[in-house]
């Protein structure tokens, strides 16, 4: 090994020259890199791939045409004690000379968006074999995300998380700065992030969670009234006819497209193909069946990275609370979607335990929804059609507490919505967009109101209403 590398490693990064040696880590001149590290990728013993890191550039490089897997993966299906996950190989070599030597590391680092899961759902089985796994992850915004991650795709296991001394970002900034006694202790100390029944802390023990994220449509008037929560819920409702159904993939598709993530949905009055066309419309203007092939491409390749569509079997399966979970956890933790859209309600097989009342029943609903979109980090909202209302001489627009059965549709969402099919005093018709309930303004920035709208068939698309009495001049003939 070069000497510049090998100083490099033992002396700057305190690494152990003979664990380094057993890991296979050699130098190389790399030709963007110059004089680099280069960390083997192992698998079954042999190795299949490199990470290069460049001392003077301190950037990384990567063997091309090859997908890596966890860093010291092979430690996952050998030995015993707990697996260590961390955000970089000399982190995993850090917790490795700390003395658990069951460390592995992401491949190449983690994001705040959690893209990178993959690779942790594919070694799920060999770390719930593991009697807990300890998540050593970065102390900045994007590692803040990890441990919830990573105790979601192992749901009911023992996931710890290990917190470092101030001024230490990772596992080699406490081995360099403290050595490997108080990175061992750190790793001890690591405390579960879902511990069975709940936990007390002070203020300064809070675990490390993600800012709260709120999800918005990116324009003008819907910003106004609607904001969703990432961790919440909502409740959307609406008249019949009105549209329920229509404006929430329209919310959806400029939720995805405007914060860059991926939306799940569960339509179950509407074929796959109508989404499909509806998304294609929004998207590009046109319908499916007017796309060349080139364009239809591109569609779905944008369709494909931020859309999941939840497809119903008709065999014996029961599509009730457990099933609609087992949903949310595959599109929330499987597939990264942060917002979930179930439409409708009514649509869902609701199976009261004998002797409970169907208000009894919605309330505790509602609550584990409410709970999943918490756990697993993603926005539901729950599309329900109203009971039949009284009109009082006129149709009004329904709030939660017109949904049937229970005010728990009022009282437990964080947003409530409805759509209404309305008219202005001079005849013109438009669409109400209210909302109605609104838990907190000053995160969300918005308070209860609405907002008038129309709707455009061909493009399936909303925009502010703007009454065209003003243009109108003289009596009517």
């Amino acid at each position: 090994m070069s000497k510049d590398v090998w100083e490099w490693l033992t002396q700057a990064r305190r690494l152990d020259a003979a664990l380094l040696e057993h890991m296979g880590v050699k130098a190389k001149e790399h030709p963007a890199l110059g004089s680099a590290a280069v960390f083997a990728y192992h698998r079954d013993g042999k190795p299949y791939a490199g990470k290069f890191r460049g001392v003077a550039s301190k950037d990384w490089r990567s063997s091309e045409g090859v997908t890596r897997g966890l860093y010291n993966e092979d430690a996952l299906k050998s030995g015993t004690g707990p697996i260590v996950i961390t955000e970089g190989e000399i982190d995993a070599l850090s917790v490795m000379q700390a003395g658990y030597l069951r460390a592995v590391s992401l491949p190449d680092g983690w994001t705040e968006d959690g893209g990178k899961r993959q690779v942790l759902i594919d070694a799920e089985a060999y770390l719930r074999a593991a009697e807990y796994v300890i998540v050593a992850g970065d102390a900045d915004q994007a590692g803040s995300s990890l441990p919830k991650t990573v105790a979601n795709i192992l749901a009911g296991h023992d996931v710890r998380h290990a917190r470092w001394p101030d001024g230490c970002k990772d596992a080699n900034d406490v081995l360099c700065t403290y050595g490997e006694g108080e990175l061992a202790r750190a790793l001890t100390e690591a405390k579960r992030i879902d511990p069975p029944g709940g936990f007390i802390t002070a203020i300064s023990d809070l675990p490390e969670l993600p800012d709260r994220q709120v999800l918005r449509l990116g324009m003008s008037p819907f910003d106004y009234v609607l904001a969703f929560e990432v961790g919440a819920m909502s409740v959307a409702t609406g008249t019949p006819g009105a549209g329920k159904s229509t404006f929430t993939t329209f919310a959806a598709y400029h939720i995805a497209k405007s914060s860059n993530v991926r939306v799940g949905l569960l339509s179950f009055e509407t074929h796959p193909y109508r989404t499909r066309d509806h998304l294609t419309r929004l998207h590009t203007g046109k319908s499916w069946a007017d796309l060349t092939r080139a364009q239809r491409g591109e569609t779905v390749q944008f369709l494909d990275e931020h859309f999941r569509i939840v497809h119903r079997t008709f065999d014996d399966s029961e599509h009730h609370m457990g099933w609609l979970k087992s949903m949310i956890y595959a599109l929330a933790v499987r597939d990264g979607c942060k917002m979930i859209v179930v439409d409708p309600w009514n649509e869902l097989e609701h199976l009261p335990e004998p002797g409970e009342s169907m208000t009894a029943y919605i309330n505790f609903a509602l609550q584990k929804i409410r709970q999943w979109a918490e756990q697993f980090d993603a926005h539901i909202c729950v599309v329900a059609h109203p009971r039949k209302m009284p009109t009082d001489g006129r149709p009004r627009s329904p709030t939660g507490y017109d949904i049937a059965d229970s005010a728990a549709f009022f009282n437990k969402p964080s947003l409530g919505f409805s759509l209404h099919q309305d008219q202005n005093d001079e005849g013109e018709e438009f669409v109400r967009l209210t909302t109605w309930k609104v838990r907190d303004t000053q995160l969300y920035g918005i308070e209860k109101g609405d907002a008038r709208l129309t709707f455009h068939p061909l493009p399936m698309t909303y925009r502010k209403f703007e009454s065209e009495s003003r243009y109108k001049t003289g009596e009517k003939p």
